[in-house]
């Protein structure tokens, strides 16, 4: 029996540490899957569940995206308001008498209301450091009027603080559409980054990649928010989707994605280099699906965060039904030195199925997903947790990796729905710095036709958040 002890660590850090096969791997050190030692105390925090926005006859909550406000327990989500074609954003009013929310605390607002706008949303926050205050809040989304990509930011710097909007990418007339699976991140300067894909009927579908400049620049509109440059990544037989953007500690980029036309999961990154993407700066190589199995859908990627940390995608598995996860492995079973192993089952739907994964400041992961039993079961919101990161010598779901002897993952549905309510077709999952997890997610009422936005979260005690102050 191999509990958590030494012997067990140093088989898996000898298993780990050896070289990989070529790839990816190769521009990086092999690192453990996660902290095996490193117990996540508020990992076994209880969970509570709240509506956030959604009343009979009006459908939101599509889209959510969550991130924290860097250094703070203060959560924003951007979602769409699908019923009025509208990117809002919600944010906790602990006090009561806001906007939405049981007893109006949470703050709801709309950010942009020009056209149909909203879908593919994506949040991020950075704060600066020094004496001033200095932070933004950026969005990234899809125009669907006009078949464009969005940025709203909402920047402060010292006691003055505003909204700006842009267009990032024009589409090409007559069927482009630019800013399908949008993905934003701010590097550590602020500067922020778009991963998204572009759709043509009549090809040029790709991967594609926007970077705000102060000078030059190849697209964008907006003089308040400078320029754009927006490169190609990879491209091809719809080459692109759930596309999932992070930097490295050094702020390198990193790009999961989803190769629809052969059925793979892929990965960029920038090499100044490459084998693809304009000029070959990228370097681009598949990860799962090259045994004919349709993987890759939802892809949600995170890459190091200190120098021993690993690059982890959680994604679904479409052709038998899983989720999966794929990290650096020596020896691994798939593509250039990964390997790809089995969180969990999710079933199947044709309706988007959510997947979302944040790791903690231990290097722990946590993924929120959905989960479809069976055909004529109702769709609920589950999370996944290595058992070892909860003080549990072993799981209750999916494989067992490489060097243990037990399951590894511990599965739990946070979410079930009832009558005709499904959970989770859209989610999005974010930790604060004590590793306390917001999961903001969508309702769908099939038996009053319509959908709602909810928040999964835990606590220490029976209330949201602490007082705080109100904020954009």
């Amino acid at each position: 029996m191999c509990k958590r002890n030494l012997v067990c660590l140093i088989i898996f850090t000898l298993l780990l540490s050896t070289s990989v096969s070529p790839g990816i791997a190769q521009e990086i050190p092999a690192a453990l899957t996660d902290n095996t030692d490193g117990v996540n105390l508020a990992g076994g925090a209880p969970w509570f569940i709240q509506h956030v926005d959604g009343t009979m006859g009006n459908s939101v909550g599509a889209y959510p995206s969550v991130a924290f406000k860097p250094g703070s327990d203060y959560p924003y989500i951007s979602y769409y308001n699908s019923s009025d074609g509208e990117l809002w954003l919600a944010s906790p009013y602990p006090n009561g008498g806001s906007t939405c929310g049981a007893g109006g605390n949470w703050w709801c607002r709309m950010v942009d209301t020009t056209n149909d706008v909203g879908k593919y949303s994506s949040i991020a926050l950075w704060k600066g450091s020094g004496p001033f205050v200095n932070w933004k809040l950026g969005i990234s989304y899809y125009d669907q009027t006009e078949g464009d990509l969005k940025y709203a930011v909402y920047a402060c710097l010292g006691i003055s603080c505003e909204w700006n909007r842009a267009t990032v990418n024009l589409h090409v007339p007559p069927n482009q559409s630019v800013g399908l699976y949008t993905s934003l991140k701010f590097t550590s300067d602020g500067v922020p980054h778009i991963a998204y894909y572009i759709s043509n009927p009549t090809g040029d579908e790709s991967l594609k990649y926007a970077s705000s400049v102060s000078s030059g620049g190849n697209c964008g509109a907006g003089a308040s928010l400078g320029l754009w440059q927006c490169d190609t990544v990879d491209s091809g037989d719809r080459v692109g989707k759930y596309a999932s953007l992070d930097f490295r500690w050094d702020d390198s980029p990193y790009i999961a994605y989803y190769d629809e036309g052969q059925g793979n999961l892929k990965y960029a990154y920038y090499g100044g280099i490459g084998n693809c993407g304009s000029g070959d700066t990228w370097i681009c190589g598949v990860i799962d699906g090259t045994d004919g199995s349709d993987v890759g859908l939802y892809a949600s990627l995170k890459a190091p965060q200190f120098s021993s940390d690993n690059y982890r995608i959680a994604y679904y598995d479409k052709t038998h039904g899983q989720l999966k996860i794929a990290y650096i492995s020596a020896g691994g079973n798939c593509g250039n030195g990964w390997q790809c192993d089995v969180v969990d089952d999710m079933g199947t739907s044709i309706s988007p199925m959510g997947i979302s994964m944040a790791v903690d400041t231990s290097g722990n992961p946590i993924i929120a997903y959905q989960q479809i039993a069976s055909d004529l079961s109702p769709a609920v919101l589950n999370i996944a947790r290595p058992a070892i990161s909860l003080g549990m010598d072993w799981g209750n779901c999916g494989d067992v990796p490489p060097g243990y002897l037990f399951q590894y993952w511990q599965c739990e549905t946070l979410d079930n729905a009832s009558g005709y309510t499904n959970e989770a077709y859209y989610v999005s999952v974010a930790l604060d710095p004590d590793g306390l997890a917001v999961i903001a997610y969508n309702e769908s009422d099939e038996y009053d036709n319509f959908t709602s936005l909810k928040v999964a979260y835990q606590t220490l005690i029976n209330l949201y958040l602490p007082a705080i102050i109100k904020a954009p």
